[in-house]
């Protein structure tokens, strides 16, 4: 079902002066097409008062609008009145109505590992591929993590699928053929009549990695990206990747990486590294304050397990309840919503 935009018919609050003008001289600066952004300055049910740029314009609407809400228009008419439409942010919807799913275990190692033994699976990628898709998800399959790489992690985001389509925009040759969407893919359009059970894990696997790939684009407006933890040591897990800019040209960029997870016998934990050129800071918070202090005994022996970079610091905190929901509210943040209601 297509949603029609709501449309704004705006009339200008004016100094007395500027009342004198005539109504071709007052066209606000805007071009028919153009898009804008505005700030709810009054709320209400039919007529609300907007900030656009510094004009306040009082217009018509048949979208109840709150105080402090900010919008994304476009400019539909300037002349004779200025019509403004109200852009939905269809990306955010989607986001809101599937986000949930990331709460949910990345079963995504041990599902690709039934897909293969599946009957017929050799008919949907070549053999040579499956071999090797197989193979690169062993590690994530093991008991312990030491065995994993920071390679393996590098480009477990091709593997998956999720670059698939950007990929494929570049160019065939830019593919990693053995890739877990790409197996999906075909067995979602393979004859599965006779197996729902496997129609049905596909479809849920598929969800998952679309997910995975529209919070990457929402994400994309922070300079970050996500990556799903498929490891059996982990109820949950993810990693979020971001670059900063570093003020001064002559120094590396500092990086930021932060690890939402959910471990077996710890519960909800997030890990924030920031690494600068002196090396290592490391924010540790649990969801419950007496599990800090069984960290920070681990320290000493955290900063000798590292040997790429010293560890310049650990600090440790906990912020009971909010944890859960930490990505979700980070992936939906307010940074620049088409509209953001605040009350």
């Amino acid at each position: 079902m297509s949603i029609i935009n709501p449309m704004l018919t705006v009339r200008p609050v004016l100094t007395p002066a500027q009342a004198a003008a005539p109504t071709e001289g007052r066209q606000y600066g805007l071009q028919a097409g153009q898009l804008v952004n505005a700030t709810v300055a009054e709320g209400g049910h039919s007529e609300v008062l907007l900030d656009l740029d510094r004009q306040h314009l009082r217009a018509q609407t048949q979208t109840p609008l709150q105080t402090g809400q900010k919008l994304r228009l476009l400019v539909v008419e300037n002349k004779p009145q200025l019509i403004l439409r109200l852009m939905q942010d269809n990306l955010l919807e989607r986001l809101t109505h599937a986000v949930h799913l990331l709460e949910g275990k990345c079963e995504l190692a041990g599902a690709l590992l039934q897909l293969t033994k599946s009957p017929g699976a050799e008919k949907l990628l070549p053999e040579k591929t499956l071999t090797k898709l197989l193979d690169f998800f062993t590690p994530f399959r093991a008991a312990s993590p030491e065995t994993l790489t920071g390679q393996e992690l590098q480009s477990l985001a091709r593997h998956l699928g999720l670059t698939l389509e950007a990929d494929l925009a570049r160019g065939s040759s830019s593919v990693e053929p053995a890739n877990l969407k790409s197996l999906l893919l075909s067995t979602d359009h393979s004859d599965t009549e006779n197996k729902p059970e496997t129609a049905e894990q596909t479809k849920q696997l598929l969800q998952k990695l679309e997910l995975f790939q529209l919070c990457n684009l929402r994400l994309a407006r922070q300079g970050a990206s996500l990556l799903p933890l498929p490891l059996p040591f982990l109820d949950n897990g993810y990693l979020v990747a971001q670059k900063d800019t570093a003020s001064d040209q002559e120094s590396q960029p500092a990086k930021k990486i932060s690890l939402y997870l959910s471990l077996q016998g710890l519960g909800d934990l997030r890990i924030d590294l920031l690494q600068e050129n002196e090396g290592l800071f490391v924010r540790f918070t649990c969801d419950h304050g007496d599990k800090t202090s069984f960290l920070a005994e681990q320290e000493t022996e955290l900063a000798s397990m590292l040997t790429s970079l010293p560890l310049c610091g650990a600090t440790y905190g906990s912020d009971q309840g909010a944890l859960k929901t930490d990505l979700i509210r980070r992936i939906l943040g307010d940074g620049d919503e088409l509209l953001d209601a605040r009350v």
